[in-house]
């Protein structure tokens, strides 16, 4: 008993992370799978092996279309790649936004649309709104996410930096890290940054004009 309660929490904390209107299907989904595991679903005949429980499937749970019988006739639906605002957020307003963001979006020729198809207002902080980055290769999705992380900044004090350690962890998060090729790919991509020559001492990161410029772009093609 003591063991299927650990697996329950370890259900709820997996549930958390998807949106919304999917928790009480995950929750149902994961907890089927446990129960199946203890005890199996059907059975078995005397000599054969009970059938074994396919693992769910996490990241198809939260890419499934969110059932209309939890929309209102006022509410948005979430696109694909995009997860829900907490506690519903709020747009980001020219307001919002420090002088040197703005000048990034006129240099750029982003909307105030594009950056609220990509960022949020929740309370002073502005969050993520998208989950997929758009990109193909580890090492892109690497440098997409730093520029993320530095734009994300940006949108409070105007400086468009990040830490490395903070891509490093996000990387991890969003499966997409490679470790032996961290540091290569920061050195490949030096262009986008303001670093200068990479030394094992560097911890923060710096958009360049050329990585903002690239930053610019992604948005565009991510709204």
């Amino acid at each position: 008993m003591a063991d299927l309660k650990e697996e329950i929490k370890d259900i709820v904390e997996i549930v958390a992370l998807v949106p919304e209107p999917l928790k009480a299907m995950c929750f149902e989904m994961l907890l089927k799978d446990a129960l199946a595991k203890r005890h199996g679903l059907h059975k078995s005949p005397a000599h054969a092996p009970a059938p074994q429980a396919p693992e769910p499937n996490i990241e198809k749970i939260a890419s499934l279309p969110t059932p209309a019988g939890d929309l209102t006739e006022s509410a948005p639906t979430t696109a694909p790649g995009v997860q829900p605002k907490v506690n519903g957020g709020s747009d980001i307003t020219m307001s919002d936004l420090h002088m040197k963001t703005k000048k990034f979006m006129e240099k750029g020729a982003l909307s105030l649309e594009n950056i609220n198809n990509v960022f949020y207002k929740e309370g002073d902080k502005f969050e993520l709104l998208i989950t997929d980055f758009g990109a193909t290769t580890m090492a892109g999705a690497q440098i997409r996410i730093a520029s993320m992380q530095a734009l994300q900044r940006a949108l409070t004090d105007g400086e468009f930096t990040t830490a490395v350690e903070a891509v490093r962890e996000e990387c991890k998060m969003r499966k997409c890290y490679d470790g032996p090729n961290f540091t290569t790919n920061f050195k490949k991509s030096a262009a986008h940054f303001d670093f200068g020559e990479w030394t094992k001492d560097l911890t923060e990161l710096r958009l360049s004009e050329e990585g903002k410029k690239a930053l610019a772009e992604v948005i565009k093609k991510l709204s």
